[in-house]
């Protein structure tokens, strides 16, 4: 019977190792099409700039945590409006152990779940309430982005019709914009498993109709508090402002002379896109926005590659603060990390 289950396992296997070969694959290929246009002297003073200037490379490493801090606030706001009793310091710990998770442990296993695991086993709580929050969390930022940059867009139009990716990323932001904007009525008007029969059958005969109903009347829930929606919404504004400030003081320390007012128009674009899993951790992909994008305004495309790494290293340092989170749970729980792993990996699916 085990043999006979073993070509099942790997059936469903492959695909998934197959989708991280791929993102892999195209993540090298983007930064070694980025490497074979940079010019080592170049790049290194570029980075005896950044080095001159320690307090602008300070000032950004703190604003990226103002960031982190504001999105943390936000989950903290979404969790309680769905009635989660957590204290803000222990949503902050289980935000910043998600933020590990997605930096240093991607193969294993995502902030996602990590996230979703640790909500669980501190409010006992069911896995469906717990995952659709941090759904909620990803898409209220997500949508503010779209906002701002589209509102951007069109106010510094001529920077980003300059160059082909500028209005692909234009046109993207918008259509993005658009879905939401005609997404988000039904979801938050109506209450679609009454109205829908064929939606209440699925729930009634279906195991995975139970679920999504659950999922979706876990977000209708919130048509009856906007206070929440509107709340959340202005700690994704902030969150967004401390990253284009973080990004700006980083520009400072490379010596870059571009207008804040750039910074604040190019942003939201590289942040909405990068938001797609094209490659891992966006490597390469955000990396050529930045030097695309800013080369527009007559950034030195190593300037902007350098940048690029800078912000990305800002926040993979604050990540590092949740790595000792998560050894703190460990050591709580007096089990070894693969242990701790394991739970995760098995908690945050059980209902």
């Amino acid at each position: 019977m085990c043999c006979a289950r073993l070509p099942d396992m790997n059936a469903r296997r492959w695909p998934t190792w197959a989708g991280k070969v791929l993102r892999a694959a195209l993540c090298v290929a983007l930064l070694a099409g980025l490497l074979c246009r940079v010019d080592g002297p170049t790049l290194r003073d570029a980075g005896r700039d950044a080095l001159a200037h320690p307090g602008w490379l300070v000032a950004g490493t703190l604003l990226a945590l103002g960031g982190l801090l504001m999105a943390a606030l936000r989950w903290a706001g979404i969790l309680r409006a769905q009635g989660f009793t957590l204290s803000a310091g222990h949503i902050i710990r289980m935000f910043f152990i998600g933020q590990f998770f997605n930096a240093f442990m991607l193969g294993a296993c995502g902030g996602d779940m990590a996230r979703i695991y640790y909500t669980i086993r501190a409010s006992v709580r069911l896995r469906t309430e717990a995952a659709t929050t941090v759904l909620i969390d990803r898409g209220i930022g997500l949508i503010l982005q779209m906002v701002f940059g589209c509102v951007l867009t069109l106010v510094y139009w001529p920077l980003f019709r300059a160059t082909t990716t500028g209005r692909a990323a234009a046109v993207l932001m918008f259509a993005g914009l658009a879905g939401a904007a005609a997404g988000l009525p039904l979801l938050l008007r109506w209450n679609l498993f009454e109205r829908l029969a064929f939606l209440q059958r699925l729930a009634e005969r279906t195991l995975l109709g139970q679920r999504l109903r659950r999922v979706y009347e876990t977000v209708f829930a919130y048509h009856r508090q906007p206070r929440a929606l509107a709340e959340a919404a202005v700690f994704s504004l902030l969150n967004l402002l401390f990253q284009i400030a973080a990004c700006a003081a980083l520009g400072r320390s490379l010596a870059m002379d571009v207008p804040l007012a750039d910074f604040c128009a190019f942003f939201p674009a590289i942040s909405v896109l990068t938001a797609i899993p094209l490659t891992p951790g966006s490597f390469g992909v955000r990396e050529g926005l930045f030097v695309v994008l800013f080369r527009s305004v007559g950034v030195d495309g190593h300037r902007a590659l350098l940048l690029s790494l800078l912000y990305y290293f800002s926040g993979l340092l604050w990540s590092l603060v949740g790595g000792v989170f998560f050894l703190g749970h460990s050591a709580a729980g007096s089990r070894s990390l693969r242990a701790e792993l394991d739970s995760i990996r098995q908690g945050a699916g059980q209902e």
